[in-house]
This record gives structure tokens, sequence and C-alpha cells, in this order.
């Protein structure tokens, strides 16, 4: 007689509006695994300068280009030369809005040291380059090279190549262009400093009209790590100019995407272990702690349910509704890993992490349900429990801080690890990081043995067991003897 009204409470509880919307929220928090399982690639260079020059029969004429990594144009760039020989000649400019500084510097035809000073905001950089006798008008490199490569703006993976060059007097060039072959293995050598290749066996990649191009050639995904790929400038009558070779995994670098379960145990004691908390709180709060102090359970209690089946209802309502809502969360991460990644989390870590979550739900629900007899207002239930999830997932670092100086330890040490894990057992919101210590048998990247600071599985499973049942007994005890 009492199993109706105790399953109609249940379902009213379990498909109320607020129950549903976290629900709604958990699933969609799911999907933020995503981002968590973009690959990590090698970072590229940073912003730098290029500087090719030419001479005349009075002075050297300086063309440099400032540029980011991605080999956009810094303007303000402030350059500052000097020439050491004979005597020493000194200049200083900006760079344009398009990323150029134009420098001459008097020097009769000889062999320098050009000592330049680059300074970009707080930037800083110096360096020095031997400069040879050359011909008049003709191009020459003095930091840099006519064929460089620069990061691709919207692929971290990639990199595209860059030409730097000017024609002759410093003209800008018209009529030259750049090709590429892909070669399966370097071409042998001698090729001196031109390319193995003739211009009609390499690939169009595009031609030159302004000092400074970006190009993307079409290099295939895949390549072996052998593939080279030489890139080479031609002039306006087909004469090669200047090559250079790359290496395919350079241009094309290898993406290094961390195993499903390095992945999910992430996610899991990051984000979802940081949301169930405050899940479980405001789905306790609205099944139970305001219906409690607002008077509506008396009404409920009118009926033919007793205050045990009230209060066993609404709480396992609540239970059931948020810890599904963690197994389809576990199980849509996985089926994430395994679109993205290839790969699927291993069953018995998916269990383990199952029961975590449902530990924290249980755990929050039982505290929230348990003051709800304790405070006589909703505002400070809300309150009280908004502080207690607070202080539990974002201040716990400092009481671990406090309770290793207590402990004569400092941070980074063994006493401060061994603070860290005992910690864990007396918080509900760090559960999942007791899980993963033992599964992964380390803590915040250092290996450990994690039986030598008391995580075992037998302790593990004793404290989950303590946090899931104990705020519900004393909740049970206050709901049907004290009321």
């Amino acid at each position: 007689m009492m199993i109706r009204p105790f399953l109609y409470d249940f379902k009213r509880t379990i498909t109320s509006t607020s129950v549903l919307i976290l629900i709604g929220i958990i699933l969609l928090i799911s999907l933020a695994i995503i981002p968590f399982t973009t690959p990590i690639v090698s970072s590229f260079r940073g912003s730098g300068s290029d500087i090719l020059y030419y001479r005349d029969p009075g002075a050297y004429h300086f063309i440099v280009f400032s540029s980011d990594q991605y080999g956009q144009p810094l303007q303000g760039t402030k350059i500052s030369m000097s020439l050491s020989g004979v005597k020493t000649y000194a200049n200083a400019t900006t760079t344009n809005s398009e990323g150029y500084a134009f420098i001459t510097l008097s020097a009769p035809n000889g062999t320098y040291t050009l000592a330049v000073n680059e300074t970009n905001g707080a930037n800083m950089a110096s360096f020095g380059w031997y400069m040879f006798a050359s011909p008049i008008g003709e191009p020459q490199f003095s930091i840099g090279s006519p064929i460089s490569t620069v990061q691709d703006r919207a692929n971290a993976s990639k990199r595209d190549v860059q030409t730097f060059y000017a024609a002759l007097y410093g003209a800008k060039p018209s009529g030259y262009s750049i090709r590429y072959k892909v070669a399966a293995t370097s071409p042998p050598p001698p090729y001196k400093d031109s390319t193995p290749y003739t211009k009609d066996q390499m690939d169009f990649l595009g031609n030159l009209t302004n000092y400074r191009q970006v190009f993307d050639p079409a290099i295939a995904d895949g390549l072996p790590g052998t593939t080279s790929v030489w890139f080479e400038l031609f002039a306006p009558n087909g004469t090669a100019v200047s090559g250079t070779e790359i290496p395919v995994f350079e241009l094309r670098q290898q993406q290094f995407r961390p195993e499903a379960t390095n992945i999910a145990s992430s996610f899991f004691s990051t984000i979802l272990s940081f949301f169930m908390p405050l899940a479980a709180i405001l789905g306790a709060y609205s099944s139970y702690g305001k219906d409690r102090l607002t008077g509506v359970l008396e009404s409920i209690l009118a009926r033919p349910i007793s205050r045990r089946g009230l209060a066993i209802s609404r709480f396992l309502s609540t239970l059931t509704a948020l810890a599904v809502a963690a197994i389809v969360s576990v199980g849509l991460v996985d089926l994430v890993l395994n679109e993205v990644v290839g790969s699927v989390l291993p069953q018995d870590y998916a269990l383990a992490i199952i029961s975590g979550l449902v530990v924290e739900i249980a755990a929050f629900t039982g505290l929230v349900f348990l003051l709800s007899h304790l405070v006589k207002s909703t505002g400070v239930l809300l309150g009280i429990s908004i502080v207690l999830f607070v202080v539990l997932d974002f201040f716990w670092g400092l009481i671990i801080f406090l309770l290793t100086l207590l402990l004569g330890g400092t941070s980074g040490s063994a006493v401060a690890l061994e603070a860290t894990l005992v910690s864990y057992y007396a918080n509900p919101a760090q559960f999942l990081q007791l899980i993963n210590v033992y599964v992964f048998q380390s803590s915040s990247g250092t290996t450990l043995q994690s039986s030598n600071y008391g995580v075992t599985l037998p302790a593990i499973v004793l404290d989950g067991f303590l946090w899931a049942i104990l705020p519900f007994l004393a909740f049970m005890y206050l709901a049907v003897k004290r009321d």
C-alpha cells in the first residue's frame, strides 16, 4: 500500500524540470572532452628578422623584414646596425606597416662584421654576421635565407614556405618563381648551391611579386620520415637562383595525441569531477532541501507515505537521475574518444570512474539533505552548500599547503605529496583523484608507489563506501527521528 505513493514521489522528483536540466547540462559538459583530444604539436620559432643587402660603389643597402612566428609583418621594430671593420658606420630606423626597414651604411666594398640590435616592445635581440666582398647590385643574405619556413596560421602542425628576395639593386622581384620537388630520399651530392633538379622536373608553387611572400605547398600527409622537399627560386630567364632542402617532417609535423585513458583521466579529474559535486548540490536543493524548508513536504506527508519513505524516495530519485547522467556522460566520452582518437577506455577504468562519480553524487546529495534538517531557511542552506563546494573544490590546495607546513614539509617534497594524497580521503570532491593515483601510480606527473602513501584498493573502496553511506544515514536519522 505504501509502494504506490513512494513510486509516485520518486517519478515526480526524477522528472522534475530542475533535475532534467541538470542531466542535460551534465551530458553537454561531456562534450568538453573534445578539446582534450586536440593533438599536441611541437612549437615553432618566435618573432625574428630576415636581412638581405646589396652594394653599390660607395655603400651597402639593407632590406630588413621583421615578422612574428607566422611570418606576419611587425610594425615598429627598431633596427640598429653597424659595420665593424676598418671603420664603424651606424644607422637606425623602424619597420613600416609592411614590416620592412630600409637602411643604408656608407662603406667601400670589403669584409665586415655586421652587428644588429633589434627591439620590439619588451623583446630585444642582438646578433652579428660576417659580410664578404660581393658583386655590385647582386642581393646577398646576412641574416636568414631566401627560402625559409613559418608556422601556418590555421594549422599548428603545418609549416608554410616563406620567400624573402630582391632583384638587382634591391628592386622588388618580378618574373621570379618558386618551385618544389618532393623526393623519397635526398638527392646525391654534389649539387653545390643550386637544385639537383631541372625547372621542368619541379612543381610550380608561385610567382614572386614582393620582397616577402608565403606559400602553402601541397605536401601529402603520411609521407615517410626520410622524405625531403627541395625548393628553388628561378630567375625570369629560368636560371636557378637559390635552393634549399627541407625535410618533410618540418613541413608536416608529427602530431602527438595522448592515449584515450590519459585524455579521459585528465578530463574526469578536472572538468567532470569539478562539476558533479555542484550538480549534486543543486539537484539535492531542488528535490528536497527547498521543499523541506518551505513546508512543501508537509503537504506531501498528508498522503499515505511515511517520513522514511519520502526521505528515501527523494534521495534515491536524485541519486538515480544524476548517476544515470554520469553513466551516460562516461559513455559519451568513450564514444568521442573512439571517434577522434581511435581507441576506447578500458572497461575496468570506465567502471572505476563511474563508481567514483556515484560516490561524489551520493556524498554531496546526502550532505545537502542533512544540512536541510540543520538550518532554518533556504538561503542559508544554499549558501552553506555553495561555501562547502568552494572550500572542497577551490581552496583544498591551500588546506594541503597548510597541512604540509604543519608537518614540516615544503612544496614538492615527499611530505607535501603524502599530505596531498591523505587529504583526498577527507574530500569527496577529490575522490576521482584517488582513483587516478591508484590506477596510474602517479600524481601530478610524479611516478610513485601508491601503497607507500596509503592509497590502496581496500582503502579507496572503504573511503568511497563511507562517503556514500554516512551522510545519508545521518540525514535519515534526522528526517525520521527528530522531525
